[in-house]
């Protein structure tokens, strides 16, 4: 008790457990049985304190049994696994089931058999039921789908993830969710338009995540006239085939300050492919985003603005970088500030010197921050900028982080700023310069700049401006 680190309440420690279990994204309390070896004082905050212990899983008899007991009334956080573990010895007394609020099951052949015999009497017996997720790691094999084996869902139940599992009817009666996840990577057997109801019809939806792709090309054709307006506040396609993802979003119809996520994973796909069979009314409410992030590998495109969000994503290993010319299928206009990133994967060194000019400034006639994160030269990203300083006019902040910047570059953005300066209509406010890991300009250069345009040279390990976040 001498030690300063156990004049600590005990509440700082149960904290710090929690952040451990969430960091490690555990399954169950494994993790944080060494803590409880320390001293007695840790013991006993630790062990005190039931949220503690509600990760349940089924790898580890003793360790379940454990945490059951400490866990005592509060919500538990049920992960089984039917390929990893004797579901047999689960089976929590009654009490303990009525605490179940998240239920995580993942396995092959006969997993919603093996779930019931894990927790007898299952879904009735879980009433707090609040978070479910079903996932079949491979072919469906032993599912009846002429059998609804759920029944009747208790009415807690807020989140529902299905990954290769069936829509049973009584799981599209549900309306009490908020969010939705569907993953039918092997092949979605239900009508689109079935879908659709279910999407309408649930008024409290608020976030759905959909990977589908359609077992049957008739299957995605539409009977509607119109569009559902939805009331998603957010909603996620993953396009494993372009065409299945149009059909999604083109059938449904965001609400004023909605986001849509598409994640593009076919090879030969592109952005134009998907966009060109949709409506412009789905961009209505996102008439005039503010701000717009570009990234040259992965996550690719994001808008957003006051009246909704887009972005734009492609894997890193399907393919490359999603050309500027795609670019004025958005709705761009009203973009204050845009930021540009660059960073190469460790196993990727080719040269992107020769790579299509990013920053087009007749395409941002309302910006007023450019934002670069390159690990390259950036000159070439910004020729276009340099070569014409008093376009786009609005232009107050050019920012540069983490970047590559040479003393030629210096030179050239030095010039950029004095004939900027001599445009009374154009005038350049500020150039901030943020670097950790990108090569500094010299004290010469940036006291050169300097006598044109104010500079904020941050340096290492100073975050960002707060006008800039």
């Amino acid at each position: 008790m001498l030690q300063p680190v156990n004049r600590l309440p005990s509440e700082i420690f149960s904290c710090i457990t929690r952040c451990l279990l969430h960091k490690d994204h555990a399954l169950d309390a494994r993790s944080i049985i060494p803590l409880t070896h320390v001293c007695r004082y840790w013991r006993e905050s630790i062990t005190s304190v039931p949220a503690n212990w509600t990760l349940i899983s089924n790898s580890n008899k003793e360790l379940t049994a454990l945490s059951l007991e400490r866990a005592k009334a509060a919500p538990l956080e049920v992960c089984l696994n039917t390929e990893r573990g004797d579901l047999g010895f689960f089976h929590p007394p009654a009490p303990y089931a009525q605490n179940i609020g998240t239920l995580q099951v993942a396995g092959c052949a006969a997993i919603i058999e093996k779930l019931r015999e894990a927790i007898p009497g299952f879904p009735q017996s879980t009433p707090n039921l609040r978070s479910m997720s079903l996932m079949m790691l491979g072919p469906d094999v032993g599912l009846d789908r002429s059998i609804d084996p759920f029944e009747t869902l208790p009415s807690t139940l807020r989140r529902l993830a299905l990954y290769e599992i069936p829509l049973y009817p009584s799981l599209l009666r549900l309306g009490s969710l908020t969010e939705l996840t569907l993953d039918y990577d092997d092949g979605f057997d239900l009508h689109l338009d079935t879908l659709l109801d279910f999407l309408e019809e649930n008024h409290l939806l608020d976030r759905a995540t959909l990977t589908i792709r359609f077992r049957e090309a008739s299957l995605r054709s539409s009977r509607r006239r119109t569009p559902i307006e939805s009331r998603l506040r957010f909603l996620s396609i993953d396009c494993r085939d372009v065409v299945d993802g149009q059909a999604l979003i083109s059938n449904v119809t965001l609400r004023r300050g909605a986001h849509l996520d598409i994640t593009l994973t076919s090879a030969d796909g592109r952005l134009n492919d998907i966009l060109s069979g949709v409506s412009t009314t789905h961009f209505l409410n996102l008439c005039s985003p503010a701000f717009m992030e570009y990234r040259s590998y992965h996550r690719d495109i994001q808008l957003f603005g006051p009246n909704g969000g887009f972005s734009f994503g492609r894997p890193y290993n399907h393919g490359g970088d999603v050309p500027f010319s795609e670019f004025p299928l958005l709705p761009l206009t009203h973009v204050r500030e845009f930021r540009f990133i660059h960073r190469t994967p460790e196993r990727e060194t080719t040269q992107r010197a020769h790579d299509p000019l990013v920053f087009h400034q007749s395409s941002f006639p309302a910006l007023e921050t450019l934002a670069v994160d390159c690990e390259t030269c950036v000159s070439h990203l910004l020729s276009a900028l340099f070569s014409n300083p008093s376009s786009p006019p609005s232009l107050k902040t050019l920012a540069f982080m983490d970047c590559f910047i040479t003393g030629d570059f210096m030179e050239e953005l030095t010039q950029y700023a004095s004939r900027r300066k001599a445009t009374t209509s154009a005038w350049l406010y500020k150039v901030v310069i943020v670097n950790s890991n990108g090569v500094f300009p010299t004290i010469t250069s940036i006291r050169k700049l300097k006598e044109h345009v104010p500079v904020v040279d941050v340096k290492v390990g100073t975050v960002l401006p707060m006008d800039l976040i």
